[in-house]
């Protein structure tokens, strides 16, 4: 069952940077979900938001500012930090979730160089134009679409765009959906697992893995009942 920390471990260290991410991996989680986009001067930035204003002490648009000023920030007590930086200081497989179409073709260029990082990446969006592009641009890798609700027509979407990975939210997953995209070949995440409760759902349901806000929670539960973690 694999644990993928959504944003590192953002109960115990601000989100989406290097101190929440080592704390996931410290905490067991086996992947982590980070979000990329692009700064004014092309550098891969790990942020969920358009804007720095929720997760620091600026204003502005990720797109309109420097990384040299995004990184002047204080997020919390640590700054954002470059994809580079999240390559070289987390040794974990991770889950890019692409937030600005802008950021794939900057992200298969680095990773031509660094051709070593590519067998621990899974890139996934929501936009099935950018799973598309992911698809095209890492055919080893497994690419993953994203959506809120599991249906059998994302589902068809995801095998027609031939994505590896689906990553379903609650509404509409259901064990019979797991089963046929298993039959596609695909591997199956839900989201999130925050409590106990949802984790024996997702045990059920029989995926793969799933994300979650609490990896070290949630994975002492994992432990507690005996399923081991991946």
């Amino acid at each position: 069952m694999l644990i993928c920390a959504h944003r590192g471990s953002p109960a115990e260290a601000p989100e989406n940077t290097l101190a929440s991410f080592r704390r996931a991996v410290a905490d067991g989680a086996g992947e982590i979900e980070l979000d990329l986009r692009v700064s004014a001067d092309g550098r891969l930035v790990v942020i969920h938001d358009a804007t720095v204003d929720r997760t620091t002490n600026g204003t502005g648009a990720v797109a309109d500012l420097r990384l040299e000023q995004i990184q002047a920030l204080d997020a919390g007590g640590e700054r954002i930090p470059s994809f580079e930086e999240v390559l070289d200081g987390v040794g974990a497989r991770l889950q890019v979730e692409i937030k600005a179409a802008e950021a794939v073709e900057p992200l298969a260029e680095l990773l031509q160089s660094r051709p070593a990082d590519l067998g621990r990446i899974s890139p996934c969006a929501f936009d099935p134009g950018v799973v598309a592009d992911l698809v095209r641009l890492f055919p080893a890798a497994p690419v993953g679409l994203i959506a809120s609700a599991g249906s059998a027509e994302t589902l068809a979407h995801a095998a027609d765009l031939a994505a590896s990975r689906v990553l379903f939210g609650w509404p509409g997953t259901t064990r019979a959906l797991v089963t046929r995209a298993r039959q596609h070949g695909m591997e199956v995440s839900v989201w999130p697992v925050n409590t106990p409760d949802q984790l024996r759902r997702a045990l059920d349901l029989g995926v793969d893995g799933f994300t979650t806000d609490h990896p070290g929670v949630i994975g002492d539960e994992l432990a507690r009942i005996g399923r081991p973690r991946s």
